[in-house]
């Protein structure tokens, strides 16, 4: 099983900045965790600290988050057109 495989089914919370940044940028949590389960590209930032992008037209979603033994938690979301940090 790989990285990715793991993080299908665990449980997703939000924090209120995140929640805050969804409602403002329109973004659906359906898009946050499609990006998080596959994305296109993900690397860690930092222990515990991950991020995740996904195309979607002519930009990518990046999707910034926290993995505990059981649960994502979504720190940020907002719409890049470069891949890059």
């Amino acid at each position: 099983m790989n990285y990715q495989d793991a993080l299908i089914g665990m449980a997703v919370e939000y924090m209120e900045h995140a929640l805050f940044r969804m409602r403002h940028r329109r973004i659906s949590r359906a898009s946050i965790e499609e990006t998080i389960e596959d994305p296109d590209f993900s690397f860690m930032i930092r222990a515990g600290r991950f991020v995740a992008l996904k195309r979607y037209g002519d930009k990518f979603l990046k999707v910034i988050y926290e993995r505990s033994n059981d649960k994502i938690i979504v720190v940020t979301v907002y719409w890049t057109r470069k891949m890059g940090r």
